[in-house]
């Protein structure tokens, strides 16, 4: 989600080396991929000392990241952060490993990894860059409430991105109030009423099949004991019993689905946001 935070991030620093130029401008276009091999022959004309050219490092570590290779970019964040003496620098390779920690669903520890950033960091964008992405890993790990109260913290700073900061705030903060569905009473009531569970989460076609089929499966079990119909009647009741289980699983399955879209939903209002502060 919060990606392009990182990417912009690397744009802030100077490059230090005009040999660097056509890698940044590979990089630029999001040629990652032509890039990473750039960065790496100017690594290499350092005697492959990746902390004697730092910042191409670090976009070496963010082109890994966005090819796929997550866990050497993580590799490459995690050892520039513990050996980089420059706070900045420092503070951007910690947040490149806070976003693939992020990216592979590592919630807790990245937004460990943002804070320390955050922290670490004596340039005030940074630092609020830093701290609204800590402040998302809670909305993103269901801490609603948590996050809303630090995004209004970094808002009424006045500093850089207080704006936005205030923005999320307010859209986080409609988490608290997202519609759920309980999947041990949905559970319940396709067991009352087959098909019951689905529509209550809005999956009317599913329900309609659920009831369908159970209401068949019932109605030719009955037939079948009044035909005194040993064989088929086995055979309906173990199918019936079959078909009555996997409807009470799919109702609280739908609930679990319903909950889940509502919260993604809503995050990727949070995304849009961010997205649409270009500066960001």
């Amino acid at each position: 989600m919060l990606g392009t935070i990182l990417a912009a991030l690397l744009t802030v620093f100077p490059s230090y080396d005009s040999d660097e130029g056509f890698a940044d401008y590979l990089y630029g276009l999001g040629e990652y991929g032509m890039a990473s091999q750039e960065y790496l022959r100017v690594i290499y004309a350092h005697d492959e000392d990746t902390l004697a050219c730092p910042l191409v490092s670090l976009r070496l570590a963010r082109c890994w990241q966005e090819l796929g290779r997550r866990e050497d970019a993580f590799s490459l964040y995690t050892f520039l952060h513990r050996n980089l003496s420059d706070t900045e620098l420092k503070a951007g390779a910690m947040m490149g490993a806070g976003s693939a920690l992020e990216e592979s669903g590592d919630l807790g520890y990245a937004r460990e990894l943002y804070t320390d950033a955050a922290v670490t960091s004596e340039d005030a964008e940074i630092m609020a860059r830093a701290g609204i992405m800590a402040s998302l890993m809670n909305a993103r790990m269901g801490n609603w409430q948590a996050s809303a109260e630090e995004l209004r913290m970094i808002s009424s700073t006045g500093g850089p991105f207080s704006d936005i900061s205030s923005s999320l705030a307010a859209k986080v903060a409609e988490g608290q109030y997202l519609p759920h569905r309980s999947p041990l009473w949905c559970g319940i009531s396709s067991a009352l009423l087959p098909g019951s569970g689905q529509m209550i989460c809005g999956h009317y076609t599913d329900g309609i099949i659920a009831f369908g089929l159970n209401g068949a499966l019932a109605w030719l079990f009955y037939e079948s004991l009044q035909e005194d119909n040993t064989t088929t009647s086995v055979l309906l009741g173990w199918l019936g019993l079959s078909f009555y289980g996997g409807n009470i699983y799919g109702g609280s399955r739908a609930a679990v689905t319903y909950n889940f879209a509502r919260r993604r939903e809503l995050l990727e209002e949070v995304s849009g946001i961010l997205e649409d502060q270009h500066r960001f």
